[in-house]
């Protein structure tokens, strides 16, 4: 599928490809810890774990690059207050993960899944409410020019590549992607697409994305 000509839709279309990643892993991680696989949970742990760090990882590029940029003309402060309960439940379960990785008898399905069952309403009604808000009509409406537009999208994907784990982001967003989406988003050149992604940054914890839903290149 195409990246639109607006101007004014990319930021919409960057988000909305983005948070369904998110939503995509959610499911996943869901359905693993109704019965989770015990005999590759070192496997599944990592999977979980790279789905905490991409959207903290997201976020974080949010809150540095992109709302500082909307809050020139918008109110983003229910978006930021939102972070907040978010990251509040995301950093109560990065500890869980990782102390379950490092000795699998402190793995607790039960307590992670009441955890992520709790946080499925603020973290969908966030990730939908977020791509509402920045639809193109209300960006033109708000008066951003399409010059400052594609300068905010050049720093935004400038620091998500100077920041975090490319062993787990990149193959993270590849592993949820549609086919559809594959060669136009994120734009990024074939040798990237096709060698670096699946041969290089994906074989580190290549264990992991057999919990991914599409293929990585």
């Amino acid at each position: 599928m195409a990246t639109p000509k607006d101007t004014y839709e990319l930021l919409q279309f960057n988000m909305i490809n983005a948070h369904d990643t998110y939503k995509l892993g959610y499911t996943i991680i869901m359905t693993q810890l109704e019965t989770p696989p015990k005999d590759d949970l070192k496997n599944f742990l990592g999977y979980f774990e790279a789905w905490v760090v991409s959207v903290i990882g997201h976020h974080d590029t949010e809150e540095e690059v992109v709302f500082p940029f909307l809050n020139q003309k918008m109110d983003f402060s229910p978006e930021i207050e939102q972070h907040r309960v978010i990251h509040d439940t995301l950093h109560v379960l990065l500890p869980l993960i990782e102390e379950a990785k490092a000795d699998p008898s402190k793995f607790d399905a039960e307590k992670l899944k009441k955890i992520m069952i709790d946080f499925k309403d603020p973290l969908i009604s966030h990730l939908d409410e977020e791509v509402e808000h920045i639809s193109a009509a209300k960006m033109k409406e708000a008066g951003f020019a399409e010059a400052d537009i594609l300068a905010m999208l050049g720093k935004m994907e400038s620091y998500a590549k100077s920041h975090g784990d490319p062993f787990l982001l990149v193959p993270y967003m590849r592993s949820h992607t549609a086919a559809e989406y594959k060669d136009t988003w994120p734009p990024m050149p074939w040798i990237l697409r096709k060698l670096v992604i699946p041969y290089v940054l994906a074989k580190k914890h290549s264990g992991y994305w057999k919990y991914s839903p599409y293929a990585m290149s």
